[in-house]
């Protein structure tokens, strides 16, 4: 039987609780067999002097998933010299895993301007797209996105309506930084205790 992967990509820099609050619905909502953390390597759109080394953000992916048994990490792209295209990146997965089927799970936000990544049609021959929705989206004016992008090319494109949260990892690098806590319970307990062992983020800009 075909074995179904999310595959979630991101810098995670770093993982919160909305990153697995959204992975965790979209294995319930799609009866994802694992989901697979890829840290993002040679990133095409941020800049990397500013961004945690990757060893280091690779390694609060495993403490964050550390015990649930159907998340995992994978360092596809941070092992390789290449730019880390989404479209590269899923069709190695597919190519060293045929036998499986590819979710990639991506932020609802992303698909405004999806028909402008780096060949977004190998992308979704690659996987089908599962799109996180966050509360203060119109889901209506989401659907009517889905529609036109598969008026452009065939695309398996569905919304994930569960793990909606508002945070994001540049709020909390800048609240580290600054030494603030409000939002610093959306980091789990692991993750935080190593970025204060490795004294990460300290007097960072986000």
């Amino acid at each position: 039987m075909e074995r179904k992967i999310g595959v979630f990509g991101g810098s995670f820099d770093p993982i919160h609780s909305g990153h697995l609050n959204i992975a965790k619905s979209a294995c319930k909502e799609f009866d994802l067999d694992e989901v697979w953390f890829v840290p993002a390597g040679h990133s095409p759109n941020k800049n990397e002097n500013q961004m945690t080394p990757a060893d280091l953000r690779a390694e609060m992916v495993s403490l964050a998933i550390e015990g649930i048994p159907y998340f995992k990490l994978c360092d596809i792209e941070i092992t390789s010299e290449e730019i880390s295209y989404t479209y590269i990146t899923l069709t190695k997965l597919k190519e060293r895993y045929p036998d499986k089927k590819f979710f990639f799970i991506m932020g609802a936000d992303s698909l405004d301007y999806f028909e402008h990544w780096y060949h977004p049609e190998i992308i979704c021959q690659k996987a089908a797209i599962l799109a996180a929705v966050r509360d203060d989206m119109d889901i209506a004016a989401i659907r009517r996105k889905i529609a036109q992008i598969q008026s452009l090319f065939p695309a398996e494109i569905y919304p994930v309506s569960g793990g909606k949260t508002d945070i994001s990892s540049s709020s909390l690098r800048r609240e580290l930084s600054e030494g603030k806590t409000e939002d610093l319970a959306m980091l789990p307990e692991k993750v935080k205790a190593f970025i204060r062992e490795k004294r990460l983020y300290s007097g960072r800009e986000s």
